[in-house]
């Protein structure tokens, strides 16, 4: 694929720009002894008379500032076959079925992968070279700021938990040609290192295939330790029953896993999931006609296996939290007149102060003291704002506490 003479012309300029660099510092050493001459300097260096005359009049901070090997205030000039190659593996990308991404990411990855013994450029840098040869799309602009000054808890859930939080969802109807019935599917995500992105077709959205595409998923890959979804019947459980666990909960709390629920219609909540089912979208259904279930599950699995290459995920032996038996819950604060500062969780109504209204909350229901506590992160910090007894329905108890207890 790769032209290796081009790299030994590019190897030769990298060497001769370090050369280069440290011939700066022994111009300076060897101009402050007496008795040398700059022509002396250049001759015993390899030199010009001009180079020693430049580097022997500046400073030792001068030096180490001029390091760089390009003008200060511009950005790095890449060589000439460094983004001759960089192209050719992003064309490879670009041309090989099995591969879906063909980003800066994707493009470094490959590059370490079959140069091992080069450094790779930065993703800033691969990502500018694309943009200059017209091969990338621009972005999409998303506005930023409004949760935190709201006082979500993003660093409550991804820093403070203290162990692995998956994230899932199902992913909207999909319909194939000359067929009625949807397509159905649910996406799993690790947002933190190691990040994972991972995609499975499912008959329903229903809490059964919920259960038996999870309980696949920490087969195949790792049990986390939270697992974060939406607020979707099929794993929240009964739209009118009051302190219920689900049967999606159950199965979470009995595998040692603490279910963590987004806030009711605010995807943003559930942004990194949900830019992941943007992916799946834009990178796999759209980009493919389908004509039946064999070509979907058949190309699903290339586009997992490329995510999974893409991603470079690769288990991490971690030491597991204590299990807690506990149900979270991210809220946000009503600010209707009719209901100011409460929140609703599992059918329950919970009033608060009303100056915390419009505010989002975290809500941690201990199934061990059957109590429920709402905090307020404010600048990373967790305030307990309330506390009150929230008595688990006993038909759930009973089922979550047969056969092998989970405390």
């Amino acid at each position: 694929m790769a032209s290796l003479n081009n790299y030994t012309k590019f190897l030769i300029k990298q060497n001769e720009q370090k050369k280069s660099n440290e011939n700066r510092a022994l111009v300076r050493m060897l101009s402050l002894q007496p008795g040398s001459t700059k022509k002396s300097i250049a001759k015993s260096l390899g030199v010009s008379i001009k180079f020693v005359r430049k580097w022997s009049e500046t400073t030792p901070n001068d030096i180490n500032t001029d390091g760089r090997g390009w003008p200060k205030g511009k950005s790095r000039q890449v060589q000439q076959p460094m983004r001759e190659e960089i192209l050719k593996i992003h064309s490879q990308l670009a041309d090989d079925p099995d591969q879906y991404f063909t980003g800066a990411t994707a493009v470094k990855q490959l590059f370490e992968q079959t140069f091992p013994d080069l450094s790779a450029p930065s993703l800033r840098t691969i990502g500018r070279i694309l943009k200059e040869a017209g091969r990338t799309h621009p972005g999409r602009y998303r506005q930023k700021g409004a949760s935190a000054y709201l006082c979500y808890p993003e660093h409550l859930l991804y820093h403070d938990l203290g162990g692995r939080l998956l994230e899932a969802d199902f992913i909207g109807h999909k319909f194939i040609t000359g067929q009625t019935a949807a397509v159905n599917f649910i996406g799993f995500s690790f947002k933190q290192t190691p990040r994972l992105r991972y995609f499975a077709r499912i008959q329903s959205q229903t809490s059964r295939c919920f259960i038996e595409q999870t309980d696949k998923f920490f087969q195949k890959f790792e049990k986390p330790d939270f697992i974060k979804m939406d607020n979707a019947l099929a794993m929240i459980g009964s739209a009118s029953g009051k302190r219920n666990l689900s049967e999606s909960m159950l199965f979470l709390l009995k595998n040692r896993v603490v279910p963590i629920f987004a806030v009711p219609r605010k995807p943003f909540t559930q942004a990194s999931i949900e830019g992941n089912n943007s992916i799946f979208s834009r990178f796999f259904w759209n980009k493919t006609h389908f004509n039946n279930f064999e070509e979907i599950d058949l190309a699903l699995n290339r586009f997992n296996q490329s995510s999974l290459w893409y991603l470079n995920y690769k288990v991490i032996p971690i030491v597991k939290p204590d299990f807690s038996p506990k149900v979270i819950f991210i809220r946000q604060v009503s600010q209707e007149t009719s209901k100011p500062g409460t929140i609703l969780v599992l059918n329950e109504l919970i009033q608060l102060d009303p100056v915390y209204s419009n505010y989002y909350v975290f809500v941690e229901w201990n199934l061990l003291s059957e109590q429920l506590s709402v905090f307020l992160q404010k600048e990373k910090q967790k305030h307990l704002i309330h506390q009150s007894a929230f008595l688990c329905n006993k038909n759930s108890l009973n089922k979550l506490n047969r056969g092998e207890p989970f405390i």
